[in-house]
């Protein structure tokens, strides 16, 4: 997987926003300051030390109403968008978490999005300024709507958990109706799957391996049995279980706490990547 600094990653999303937003001067908002105001005075006057909160303006990449940054160490008044991706602890997990962020956007265009309407929770590892790299929920819901209901801000909840320990995003939508729901979160396994090999470096015969994995809820699958199963011999699957490894803590960091290809199978379940 080809890794980028948080400035390549930055520049990156621009082109995806100025691609999914190419004429911004015309957008009309639909969401009135209003209704706006009375949300940020609810959220800040239920907030509690270990959550803190933003607004996002989705065509400039700026911030605005960060409150309560000071749980992880940080100034509301000087935190920034680029400051926010320089906390995600690695770059395999930076790519990931922006990854699915970009297919968030691509399918509300597929749904009935409203102020705060329909939310997307998932897990985030995000490091203190102390160094620490700690667990958090996160939820993001639509703050600003243009005249053609695209989403052109959004609220980011957070809400501190642990110290992280290479806990699965686990991305789920509420708000949502059960039968998109699950083919929201399908697309989100197909992104994965077919990304270019520069950024899935896991081989067609890996790949088949991990949905294996995955399939075998008894834990009971031997290399004899994944061998007859992709009709490959049993010692070319051991070397198999090797690079599957390697590749693994190449895309999403040498602390993914996993030991076996079955364990990579696990977590890329856990994470919906998996079709």
């Amino acid at each position: 997987m080809q890794l980028f600094t948080v400035e390549e990653e930055y520049k990156r999303i621009q082109t995806f926003v100025n691609t999914l937003y190419p004429d911004p001067d015309s957008f009309q908002k639909v969401i009135s300051p209003e209704l706006q105001a009375d949300e940020l005075n609810k959220l800040k006057q239920g907030l509690r030390t270990e959550q803190f909160f933003f607004v996002v303006d989705f065509v400039t990449l700026t911030l605005s109403h960060a409150t309560g940054l000071e749980a992880l160490g940080y100034k509301d008044d000087i935190f920034t968008f680029r400051k926010y991706l320089s906390m995600i602890p690695n770059g395999g997990m930076l790519q990931l978490i922006t990854l699915l962020g970009k297919q968030t956007f691509r399918m509300a265009d597929h749904t009935s999005t409203s102020f705060l309407s329909p939310k997307l929770v998932s897990n985030i590892p995000l490091q203190h300024a102390n160094g620490r790299t700690l667990l958090l929920k996160r939820t993001i819901s639509p703050w600003q709507l243009n005249q053609d209901g695209k989403i052109t801000a959004y609220l980011s909840e957070f809400v501190i958990l642990k110290e992280y320990e290479g806990e699965p995003l686990n991305p789920r939508f509420l708000d949502v109706d059960p039968v998109k729901e699950q083919a929201y979160n399908q697309i989100i396994r197909q992104l994965f799957a077919n990304l270019p090999a520069k950024q899935n470096l896991f081989s067609p015969k890996e790949m088949e391996i991990l949905r294996l994995y995955a399939a075998d809820q008894q834990g009971s699958l031997t290399a004899k049995e994944i061998a007859q199963a992709t009709q490959t011999q049993p010692l070319t699957i051991q070397g198999y279980h090797k690079t599957i490894l390697t590749k693994a803590k190449q895309m999403f960091g040498d602390d993914l706490p996993v030991k076996t290809a079955r364990d990579v199978s696990t977590f890329l379940q856990k994470n919906r990547l998996l079709s």
